[in-house]
């Protein structure tokens, strides 16, 4: 029918399984009032009402019914229509679009990209990278269709695989009398400056150091706050402080910083990949597969 969509009826479809606009707004990864828009569109353009509304319920009425039973039908043909073109053609041709922290390469990223690529040729994977903070709305806007980030607060429309779990290292300048110890503690950081983060989404582990400093006596004199770990290690290489970040920094050392492990902290810097919900790009789920395999 002219002017629906198969976005429409993906729509349609969430929201007749959930039988909540909020919960299915969260699992497309979508507001609220664009879901419900869409629907009133797709309402209008068959000429049904396809749910009965109150405050407190959403039900489907005898034509919304009829729609779901059809549209799962369609959408399942629709899906098994490209695949069996694909198929036909001889290639899986498409494209998988990954985000990631810089740091996610000293990971299992490069081996699951590896088998992936082999499994699925045809298929175009852009790799970029950006800050768990840039790559949330990068999701919701479907502007990236996986994410390598920290573990936000809030997942919501998200399904996430945790891919890395390590510790913390300590950076000093190579001036500082610190930088000829092989073992550090935190109690020794007592009198240095701070290189802190910015209050972002994704690095609650800052607080596991700050609660360390706090057993250990004393509260981090914090004098710069950045938003990358990278930028840690360039202000304390410059000389400006110290810096306690995540220990995939041992793999970029950077002249004028010394890195020291911190094995009195915990392993709880946490790194997962994160997709949405709706499945819309097949390949995200073959590309999860090959992540769990690696």
């Amino acid at each position: 029918m002219k002017g629906i969509e198969i976005r429409h009826l993906r729509y349609f479809m969430r929201v007749a399984q959930e039988l909540h606009f909020g919960r299915a707004a969260e699992i497309l990864g979508v507001s609220q009032a664009p879901l419900s828009q869409q629907i009133r569109q797709l309402e209008e353009r068959i000429g049904v009402r396809l749910f009965d509304r109150t405050t407190r319920s959403v039900s489907l009425t005898p034509a919304g019914r009829t729609l779901f039973r059809k549209a799962g039908e369609a959408l399942q043909g629709f899906d098994e229509a490209i695949d069996e073109a694909r198929a036909t053609g001889g290639l899986k041709a498409g494209r998988l679009r990954i985000g990631a922290m810089s740091s996610a390469t000293h990971t299992v990223l490069p081996a699951a990209l590896r088998a992936f690529c082999a499994n699925a040729p045809a298929v175009q994977v852009d790799l970029s990278f950006h800050t768990t903070e840039e790559q949330l709305p990068m999701l919701g806007e479907r502007r990236i269709d996986i994410a390598f980030i920290r573990p936000p607060r809030s997942v919501s429309g998200l399904q996430t695989l945790e891919v890395q779990r390590e510790g913390f290292a300590a950076v000093i300048p190579e001036s500082s009398p610190l930088a000829r110890k092989r073992d550090l503690r935190i109690a020794d950081f007592r009198d240095e400056k701070f290189i802190s983060f910015s209050n972002i989404r994704g690095i609650s582990y800052q607080e596991i150091v700050f609660r360390h400093c706090r057993v250990a006596g004393f509260s981090p004199r914090i004098v710069q706050r950045v938003s990358h770990t990278k930028a840690v290690v360039v202000l304390v290489a410059a000389g400006l402080g110290v810096g306690i970040v995540p220990r995939w920094v041992e793999h970029e050392p950077l002249p004028g910083a010394v890195i020291r492990p911190l094995d009195e902290l915990p392993e709880a810097v946490a790194l997962v990949a994160a997709w949405r919900n709706d499945g819309l790009n097949p390949f995200v789920e073959s590309f999860v597969r090959c992540l769990q395999e690696a």
